[in-house]
């Protein structure tokens, strides 16, 4: 596997001996000094250019920085094709065979004012013709965790428990993908707002736990790590059960322990309600 020196300077090269390109800026995890940083950590590079299309029609030129295994143009896709003869923004996700990944967005400068905005972590690398929007951001205050509005609140905890019911309904009739859906996706994603909203209020939130919560272990204890960890069923219908209430009683205590922090109310009734509900369907199902 290339050293990160290697593709940093074959990045650099190319910015600084192609004139079409003015600027370069780096953003992702390797521009976050709170971010993780390894060997399977991404180059999250921007090049700044001249005229986007040339960098676009003709993508033969990426092989410059390697070997490569795969690329994936996310503009470009069967549900909103790429106008090659626009000036957007384009990106190339290139995987190469070593290991090394890079994540090269191609900004035209016709459209650089947009970049002013940007207030993710990012370091700038090149500004050839000191373009006054590409500006460093150094903290990674963009990614915080927002607090809660009491709807945004409320309508979490009405959707977990309404999407528990999904799952309690696959399970009976034994649909196991409509079941694993509804708990690994629909549901969980409310599992992991809250239990976000609960890591943020005791930071003041003044915290990520980065994208996707990768960062969570760093902000649970061993105890509450192993808890969350718990909540996750396999794929026999008696686990996915016993995982639902463990999950359903967890973020009840979650849901209690934000309102607390934020002087926001709980609806108790229904949660006691929806979880009898949901029980008496297991019993009349006889799983």
């Amino acid at each position: 596997m290339r050293p990160e020196q290697e593709i940093m300077a074959l990045i650099m090269k190319k910015a600084i001996e192609d004139e079409r390109i003015r600027g370069v800026s780096m953003d992702g995890s390797r521009a976050n000094r709170n971010a993780v940083h390894d060997i399977y950590s991404d180059f999250d590079i921007v090049y700044y250019v001249t005229d986007v299309r040339e960098f676009t029609k003709d993508k033969s030129w990426i092989q410059y920085f390697g070997e490569i295994l795969i690329v994936q143009c996310p503009a470009d896709w069967y549900s909103h094709p790429y106008d090659y003869n626009s000036h957007d923004t384009f990106a190339y996700l290139i995987q190469f065979e070593d290991g090394n990944r890079i994540d090269l967005t191609i900004v035209d400068i016709r459209n650089i004012e947009k970049e002013a905005l940007n207030q993710e972590p990012r370091i700038i690398l090149l500004n050839k013709d000191n373009l006054k929007e590409l500006i460093p951001v150094e903290d990674e205050r963009e990614f915080f965790i927002k607090k809660p509005e009491v709807m945004e609140f409320n309508n979490t905890c009405n959707e977990f428990r309404w999407l528990c019911i999904y799952i309690s309904k696959g399970l009976c009739r034994e649909e196991l993908y409509y079941a694993k859906y509804a708990f690994d996706v629909l549901v969980m994603n409310m599992f992991i707002k809250m239990l976000n909203w609960k890591i943020a209020a005791d930071h003041l939130f003044q915290v990520t736990t980065g994208s996707h919560s990768k960062y969570l272990k760093r902000y649970l204890s061993e105890e509450e790590m192993s808890r969350f960890q718990a909540i996750f069923p396999s794929g026999e219908y008696e686990d996915i059960w016993n995982k639902l209430f463990i999950m359903y009683d967890y973020f009840a205590e979650l849901e209690a322990y934000v309102a607390e922090k934020l002087g926001y109310s709980i609806t108790i009734e229904e949660t006691e309600r929806v979880r009898q509900f949901i029980w008496n369907r297991r019993v009349a199902a006889g799983k």
